[in-house]
């Protein structure tokens, strides 16, 4: 990931780049392309501890994993313990990716995991090494034998998703293998499995929840690489959920994190299509594609068109009120708890954030079990709309309003009562009808 650096930053390292390659070929004035130049700076990166460790590792036998984004400290992680072959091959792999980056310790930032541990049991020994990594500037390192060695961002997405991965040893089915290799990713284990009944149809209403509209973009990713699963709607299929070693398509950014999800029927693939789990969801097809890419039509778009229940009472409710009245009504259902009429108030975009499962949880890893999720509804128990104002806006498509908001009761600790200026942006739904899309401070 390129980030922005200071001319003085940029000096220093260019400098010792030039130092080095000096020192490492005792040659002088010595013209050379910027491929070999290229070469010889990656070289250079890897250290002489970096390659003693690597090759140690080479015979390893079994990887202790110690993970946890909330442990005070190292010796309360319970670590994944790794024996299988091919993931243990996955971790030797992705470890030899040495790099550098322009951070140093200070510049982690408070998204990050740190000084937890690996141990690595090779036939020989035990070896043990700290680790720490920045989710929101995509980099780590280990440390091992007091130096601090650089890694590709992509070994500490491995180590993030091992503690997900479901049973303990988990062998790649070969057509699973054999579908992924051809477009160019690499399942390392199976996360989990999920038994799961399919819609009797993918038509989205308030009345029935969300669900259908995760199947329903998701067909269409799956039949965009020839894998239709239309017949199989009020069916029970498996859902099998795979991390892939690599990243989301570029598209994706900054998401990083890909899983796979493989659709089976009495055995045989269904279905199959890329998405980066169950928190700041991104999707794509099987070969990379994004759904505007793959489909010809951008994601909100398609739904509203192809997806929408016109016909749903809620819906037909909601294209008679005013603006403000659908906002108002969006506060209301949500003070009564009334899932159906605060999905019918929402554009198909916030449904779409919806869709994310609340704190990670696995057992929502495909799509949100929207009527337990509590968190929805508690930040405001009682409020009204005051001084409610269209602002001026260029897409025909969409409205932006200034409101103030005032909040007469909350059960949420982060919003006290009072009153809040608030914009709110509504974007055309089924009907004509227009809803909305964020509401913000």
């Amino acid at each position: 990931m390129n980030k922005l650096k200071s001319s003085k930053t940029i000096i220093i390292v260019v400098s010792s780049i030039i130092v080095l390659i000096i020192a490492v070929l005792s040659l002088t004035n010595v013209n050379k392309s910027k491929e070999e130049y290229n070469l010889l700076k990656e070289n250079l990166s890897s250290t002489k501890v970096s390659k003693d460790l690597i090759d140690k590792l080479k015979s390893t036998i079994k990887i202790d994993v110690y993970h946890d984004y909330h442990a005070e400290s190292i010796n309360n992680i319970k670590p994944v313990t790794i024996t299988d072959e091919d993931i243990i091959s996955d971790y030797l792999k992705l470890i030899q990716n040495i790099t550098k980056n322009e951070y140093i310790d200070n510049d982690i930032s408070g998204v990050s995991v740190k000084n937890q541990k690996l141990t690595f049991y090779t036939d020989k020994e035990k070896i043990e090494m700290n680790y720490s990594y920045d989710t929101l500037y995509n980099f780590g390192f280990i440390e091992y034998n007091e130096e601090k060695i650089d890694i590709s961002y992509d070994f500490f997405r491995l180590i993030t998703n091992t503690e997900r991965y479901s049973p303990k040893t988990s062998s790649i089915p070969k057509d699973v293998e054999t579908l992924f290799k051809k477009n160019n990713y690499k399942p390392s284990f199976l996360i989990n499995k999920h038994k799961v009944l399919l819609p009797e149809n993918l038509i989205y209403s308030p009345e029935k929840g969300i669900d259908e509209v995760y199947w329903a973009y998701n067909l269409a990713l799956s039949k965009s690489v020839g894998l239709d699963f239309s017949n199989l709607l009020s069916k029970e299929v498996e859902a099998e959920v795979y991390y892939l070693l690599e990243e989301m398509p570029l598209f994706a950014y900054p998401v990083v994190d890909t899983s796979a999800v493989v659709l089976r029927y009495k055995g045989e693939i269904a279905g199959a299509y890329i998405d980066s789990g169950i928190v700041n969801r991104a999707i794509a097809t099987i070969d990379g594609k994004s759904f505007e890419e793959a489909i010809g039509e951008e994601l909100e778009d398609y739904l509203v068109k192809n997806h929408s229940d016109k016909n749903s009472e809620l819906n037909k409710e909601i294209s008679l009120l005013s603006h403000e009245e659908v906002i108002k009504k969006y506060y209301s259902s949500k003070k009564n708890k009334d899932v159906s009429t605060f999905l019918a108030t929402l554009d198909i975009g916030y449904i779409l954030n919806l869709l994310q499962s609340e704190n990670g949880l696995l057992e929502s890893e495909l799509f949100n079990n929207l009527e337990k999720r509590d968190s929805v509804f508690k930040h405001v128990s009682k409020s009204e709309v005051l001084k409610f104002k269209e602002i001026d806006w260029d897409d025909k498509n969409e409205k932006s309003f200034n409101m103030d908001l005032n909040i007469l009761e909350s059960n949420d600790i982060t919003i006290n009562k009072g009153i809040y200026p608030m914009t709110v942006l509504m974007r055309v739904n089924e009907n004509n009808t227009y809803k909305i899309n964020s509401i913000g401070f």
